[in-house]
């Protein structure tokens, strides 16, 4: 288990935010290469990065990408392009998650499940602890050189976990997910204002995300295509969500393990939950880690306490 957290200054300038990451040079080399490895076939991606870019990322994220780049031995554009993996390759990507309440606290966990060679994703797992004035306004689980998010917490109003799943929507030329959770996370001052802001914003593919608060009645899964959404809450059972829609309309697409058993993986985790809920972090490990929700590709579990914003997180499959 491993809480240790790295400090992202948000009152410097996007290109010095992240010096501190100049030590962990290798680390990011390792990563990055590991990402393009998986885009060798979609050449295309390189060739139309520029327009995209310019028309869509933000210029702060921008620089903060420039500056990764520079302690790095590849360019912005590839740097950029490894922190799109999700919307380009989610079909790697998986994922469980839950939220319950328990006297007067939500818990927000997940199993992080991602295709990794030599454990890499799970080795190079850090907590960055974002903030301004010295005051945290956000945390985000991920890893060096990657400044999107695809989990993070707001201290005292809200955590979010992005799951993948898959539509017959056409993907679209628009903001990556793991770049409007990070907005969100930034700028949104509530449950509400977050739930609207995921709810609305078109996005590139699809995905499913949790989305939990401090009460018992803000806990709802969105499930998302580009354009459209649906939301459901957890009234009449525990709040879980896996690899498939359960509300949105969407007829049936082939998909790979991560689709194959998401059925199980939702039923399992529904029913441990039934049984008992968890009253600590602990305790939402257990059945992070039970043997029909783990999967053999986990890369992280985590437990978020969205009253405190402290950060539960197991780096797993490291040896």
């Amino acid at each position: 288990m491993n809480n240790s957290e790295h400090i992202v200054n948000l009152d410097l300038p996007p290109k010095e935010r992240w010096h501190f990451l100049s030590e962990f040079s290798d680390d990011i080399n390792s990563l990055l290469q590991y990402y393009l490895d998986d885009f060798e076939e979609a050449q295309d991606i390189f060739t139309s990065i520029g327009e995209y870019k310019k028309d869509i990322i933000s210029e702060e994220y921008l620089l903060e990408i420039d500056y990764i780049a520079s302690i790095s031995k590849f360019t912005p554009d590839q740097v950029l392009i490894a922190n799109l993996y999700y919307d380009i390759l989610k079909f790697y990507f998986g994922c469980t998650a839950f939220a319950v309440h328990h006297e007067g606290e939500v818990l927000h966990a997940r199993n992080l499940d991602w295709h990794t060679e030599n454990n890499i994703l799970s080795k190079h797992s850090k907590i960055f602890n974002f903030q301004k004035n010295g005051k945290t306004i956000y945390k985000t689980v991920g890893w060096t050189g990657f400044v999107g998010a695809l989990s993070g917490t707001r201290p005292g109003s809200f955590s979010i976990t992005l799951n993948a799943v898959l539509s017959n929507d056409q993907p679209e030329i628009d903001l990556p997910i793991s770049f409007l959770i990070r907005h969100v996370l930034n700028t949104c001052q509530s449950f509400t204002e977050a739930k609207d802001v995921l709810e609305k914003t078109p996005i590139a593919s699809d995905c499913l995300i949790l989305l939990s608060g401090t009460k018992a009645d803000e806990m709802v899964v969105i499930e998302r295509t580009p354009k459209r959404y649906a939301t459901r809450t957890g009234t009449d059972a525990p709040l879980v969500v896996t690899n498939d829609y359960k509300k949105l309309q969407n007829s049936e697409i082939e998909g790979g393990v991560l689709q194959s058993t998401s059925c199980g993986r939702f039923n399992r985790a529904t029913h441990l939950l039934t049984e008992k809920t968890p009253h600590n972090a602990l305790e939402c490990l257990d059945i992070l880690k039970d043997d029909k929700v783990m999967m053999q590709i986990t890369v992280q579990q985590m437990v978020f306490n969205n009253t405190t914003g402290d950060i539960t997180l197991i780096k797993t499959n490291t040896e």
